[in-house]
């Protein structure tokens, strides 16, 4: 860039297309349409002006700086653009000049300036600000020895700041109060305060990010950035109380204030990188359904890692729009962000989030007790945490089925057949089963004898418990039934048999009780149904297993009781080899059955 020799008036900069001049009489009418313009003023514009009188009298005071040679003077120029060039470059025969703009700084006389700019309607979105502010930087650092340069605008105002950020200018900060307000809002406003320092390289000193939207034009939802519009602000005020009472402390706080304040900090994460944050959207009206986050983009300890944090508005609920939002955005996070793990963590009584989750493959990791506190003092929760392995498109690595609440959890792959005998239903687990199984893993007699279960025993770890039987269904390593009353389809136990096929180990057989089904011979008929399953031939619909096997406790009198009234015999103990929940030593007793031996009836 070169600077022409300067005029009575001042020196003219420019570039390819672009130059700034010190303004004339014939830029007046381009000063009044930009000091009329309502954007120009919502913002703070350069030049104040609306009509010609206050128009020629910033042009005089304009000239008269450029004439001075105090370190204090302002230095202001106006904009000019043009897409004709001649023979002999931007001034060559047949170029037109337009007025697109004002741009100018401010030194304090003590080596730093401040820098203040304005486009006109009509050339915005060119990228005129960006080039005329860096052709005003070259004349400061050059021939004003200014040393700093100072950028302020109010918060909200993201096409200045995107200016401020393409030209090298800091991270801005938020300084309470810093602008004096604009209208009939006289009260100040919250501003951004950023710098650049002469020798620092004219480029972006930090990420920007913008948020993409997210999903088919046709789908049931999309995934957009929250808007600071009537409509997205009504729907953030209404946030409901079951939003609240688990996700309180992230949601926006109460009224519109808030909300545009949440709104601009949404916006913030996700230019710097730290965060990305949807709304989302019905497919059709675009109406607001709820939020959905990825946040810890940069953490330095787990590179390729996040979080996901999501919440619904009531009309987002019951149709499966979060588990939608959950996929969307781990596929994006993988494809777009080079992320190959994502975690969540909920409330262990946020049932709802726990389903969404494993229906988007997501996998139960552990439960901490005590260590979801809402506020100091407050009521101590658990937290369930999840987690979801990526491939590098965006896949989870070894996808579980995506079941609905009412269909089985195992349907592809290797399928659970369904089991009848004595009024009772060997069946894939469903969904709504979670309830039974946490009574069950939870009483005392469970627990003392399946020592391997987690303890406090929730929700959360009840579906990952499904999920898991369905993914070892697929994948033909064990078999899990829900035994169900036929009657009304309340469970009653569980009955497990690992090994699926003739080449591979005799199938050990697994299975408990729910504490309301004992005594009834519910896992007798179930163990004989699985049993019989187990060693039919492989041409009766069977498994073809040529021995089936079990293992008890020494002290577990009611299980050695349905292993021999199934027809399994003892054949062995060994001696103190198995250690119960209270942390006492047992025998381990051992049980099988060959085909040959099987029972010809119940």
């Amino acid at each position: 860039m070169a600077e022409d020799a300067a005029s009575s008036a001042g020196p003219v900069r420019r570039s390819t297309g672009l130059r700034i001049v010190p303004p004339g009489p014939e830029h007046v009418p381009m000063l009044v349409q930009l000091g009329r313009d309502e954007q120009t003023r919502r913002w703070g514009d350069a030049v104040p002006v609306r009509d010609e009188s206050t128009a020629r009298s910033a042009i005089a005071v304009a000239q008269e700086g450029w004439e001075r040679t105090q370190p204090w003077t302002p230095r202001r120029w106006v904009v000019e653009v043009t897409e004709q060039h001649g023979e002999d470059g931007d001034d060559g025969e047949g170029t037109v000049w337009l007025p697109a703009g004002t741009v100018e700084y401010r030194p304090d006389g003590h080596g730093a300036a401040e820098v203040g700019y304005a486009v006109h309607p009509d050339h915005r979105g060119r990228g005129v600000a960006t080039r005329a502010l860096g052709l005003a930087l070259d004349h400061a650092f050059d021939e004003d020895g200014i040393v700093l340069a100072r950028w302020r605008a109010e918060v909200g105002n993201w096409a200045s700041r995107r200016v401020a950020w393409r030209l090298g200018f800091s991270v801005p900060v938020q300084v309470r109060g810093l602008l004096p307000g604009w209208g009939e809002d006289t009260a100040p406003h919250d501003g951004w305060l950023a710098t650049l320092h002469r020798d620092e390289p004219r480029e972006p000193a930090y990420l920007w990010r913008e948020i993409p939207v997210l999903g088919e034009e046709d789908g049931d939802i999309r995934l957009r950035p929250w808007r600071a519009d009537v409509d997205d602000t009504a729907a953030l005020v209404s946030v409901d109380d079951v939003a609240r009472a688990f996700v309180g402390p992230i949601l926006p706080g109460v009224g519109e204030e808030a909300v545009s304040a949440w709104t601009r900090s949404r916006h913030e994460s996700a230019l710097l990188g730290h965060g990305l944050t949807w709304c989302i959207a019905d497919g059709r009206s675009d109406a607001a359904l709820g939020s959905i986050s990825l946040f810890d983009l940069q953490d330095p300890f787990a590179r390729g890692c996040c979080e996901v944090g999501y919440w619904l508005l009531p009309a987002g609920r019951g149709r499966g729009a979060m588990t939608q939002a959950l996929r969307l955005v781990t596929r994006y996070a993988a494809a777009e962000l080079g992320v190959h793990r994502i975690a969540a963590q909920t409330d262990e009584r946020n049932t709802a989030s726990h389903r969404a989750l494993v229906r988007a493959g997501f996998r139960w990791t552990v439960t901490e007790p005590a260590s979801c506190v809402y506020e100091a003092g407050g009521q101590r929760y658990a937290t369930s945490r999840f987690a979801l392995l990526l491939d590098e498109q965006g896949q989870p690595e070894d996808p579980p089925p995506a079941p609905s609440a009412q269909e089985p959890l195992a349907t592809a792959g290797e399928v659970l057949p369904t089991l009848r005998s004595a009024g009772l239903v060997l069946r894939p687990w469903r969904s709504g089963d979670a309830d039974r199984i946490v009574e069950a893993v939870n009483d005392p007699l469970t627990q003392q004898y399946l020592p391997e279960l987690p303890a406090p025993y929730g929700q959360p770890e009840a579906e990952a418990f499904m999920e898991t039987c369905a993914t070892a269904v697929e994948r033909g390593v064990r078999r899990t039934w829900a035994v169900a009353d036929a009657a009304d389809d309340r469970v009653l136990g569980a009955v497990s048999l690992s090994a699926s096929t003739a080449s591979e180990a005799p199938g050990e057989l697994g299975y408990w009780a729910h504490p309301d089904a004992r005594g009834r011979g519910v896992s007798t008929a179930a163990v004989r149904a699985v049993i019989r399953y187990a060693v039919a031939p492989v041409s009766e619909q069977g498994l073809g297993l040529p021995r089936v096997w079990l293992r008890a406790a020494g002290s577990n009198l009611a299980s050695q009781r349905v292993a021999l009234a199934a027809g399994l015999r003892e054949v062995g103990r060994d001696r103190q080899a198995e250690t119960l929940r209270d942390g006492s030593v047992d025998d381990l007793v051992r049980f099988d059955l060959l085909t040959q031996e099987m029972p010809t009836r119940e």
